[in-house]
C-alpha cells in the first residue's frame, strides 16, 4: 500500500508539472519558413503545407510531418513547435495538412500524405532537399498515417493522378502512438463498445463488422514488407506501447530495422508536453541520423 500511495504521488507530481508546449507564430531566427504551400486541389479543399529549413545553401534531408487528432480533428499548426525542433537539427521539415474526416473518408487523408511526399520530393532543389533522403513522422492518427506511408507506398488505393511518376516511398519512419492494426482484438473491441460514436466509424464511414476488409486494408501491418521503410515506435509509458509489439514482430521477423522507445510517465500527446517535447525531437533526430544517409 505504501509503495502504490508512493508510486501515486509521484505520477501525480509528473502530470503536474507537465506544461503544455505553445505553438510559436514564428520560426526561430536560425530558421526560415514558408506558410501554406498548396501541395494539390481536391474536391474538397485546397491542400497545403509549411516548409521549414535552416538559414544555409545546405543540401539536407527531409522529413514530412503529419500531424494527429483522431482522423476527425486537428491541423498542421498543432506540430508547428515540432517542425521548427526538428529543422534546427539539419532538415527541411514538411509540415502537411489532409482532409479530415469530415470533408472526406478514408482513403483519402493517406491519399493525401501520399501526394505531400511526392511534391516535396518534386520540389526538391526549391527547398535544398536530398530527393532520395525523405523521413516521415507523425503522431497518433498521424502516426498511423506515416505508417501507411512506410508500408505502402505503391499501392494503388493510395495513390491519385497527380506526380504520378514520382516516388511516395519514404526512406525512414516514425511512428508515435499511431494504431498500425486496426484488426486488432483490443482495437475491434474498443470499436464495438463505441459503435457509431467511434472516430474509426466516422472516417470509414462503416463498422468494423460491416467492412473488416476495409480495416484490414487501412492497416500498416496489413502491407508490411522487406521495402518497407525503416521505422522508430515512440509512445508513453502510459500510452499503451504493447499496442507497437505485433508491428515490431513483424517487421523483425522482415530484416526491417525498428526500435521501440517508450518515454517515461508520459501520456497520449505527450510530444506536446514539456519534459517530452524534447526527448520526442532528440528521438526522432537519432533515429534519422541513422538512417537518412
Amino acid at each position: 500500500m505504501i509503495r502504490t500511495a508512493l508510486f501515486i504521488a509521484l505520477l501525480a507530481n509528473t502530470t503536474a508539472l507537465a506544461q503544455r508546449v505553445t505553438t510559436p507564430a514564428g520560426p526561430p531566427a536560425t530558421l526560415k519558413a514558408e506558410f501554406d504551400l498548396v501541395y494539390g486541389k481536391t474536391p474538397e479543399q485546397e491542400l497545403k503545407l509549411d516548409v521549414y529549413r535552416p538559414k544555409s545553401d545546405a543540401v539536407l534531408p527531409a522529413c514530412v510531418l503529419v500531424h494527429g487528432g483522431g482522423w476527425t480533428g486537428g491541423d498542421k499548426e498543432r506540430f508547428r513547435a515540432l517542425g521548427f525542433a526538428l529543422a534546427e537539427k539539419g532538415y527541411v521539415v514538411a509540415n502537411v495538412e489532409y482532409r479530415l474526416a469530415g470533408a472526406a473518408k478514408y482513403p483519402a487523408a493517406v491519399q493525401d500524405c501520399s501526394l505531400a511526399v511526392r511534391w516535396v520530393r518534386a520540389n526538391a532543389a526549391r527547398f535544398g532537399l536530398d530527393p532520395k533522403l525523405i523521413g516521415a513522422w507523425g503522431g497518433s492518427a498521424g502516426g498511423h498515417l506515416v505508417g501507411l506511408l512506410a508500408a505502402a507506398p505503391q499501392h494503388e488505393r493510395f495513390l491519385t493522378a497527380e506526380l504520378k511518376d514520382v516516388s511516395a516511398a519514404v526512406q525512414a519512419t516514425c511512428i508515435m502512438a499511431g494504431p498500425t492494426d486496426l484488426t486488432s482484438a483490443t482495437f475491434v473491441e474498443s470499436l464495438r463498445k463505441a459503435k457509431e460514436k467511434s472516430n474509426s466509424y466516422t472516417w470509414f464511414g462503416k463498422l468494423y463488422d460491416d467492412a473488416p476488409d476495409l480495416y484490414r486494408d487501412a492497416s500498416p501491418l496489413t502491407h508490411f514488407t522487406k521495402t518497407a521503410s525503416p521505422i522508430l515506435f515512440l509512445t508513453g509509458d502510459l500510452d499503451n506501447p504493447a499496442r507497437d509489439q505485433a508491428a515490431i514482430e513483424k517487421l523483425k521477423t522482415l530484416g526491417v530495422p525498428t526500435r521501440q522507445t517508450i518515454l517515461k510517465d508520459a501520456k497520449h500527446g505527450c510530444w506536446m508536453q514539456k519534459p517530452w517535447f524534447e526527448p520526442c525531437v532528440n528521438a526522432v533526430d537519432g533515429w534519422f541520423k541513422e538512417h537518412l544517409k
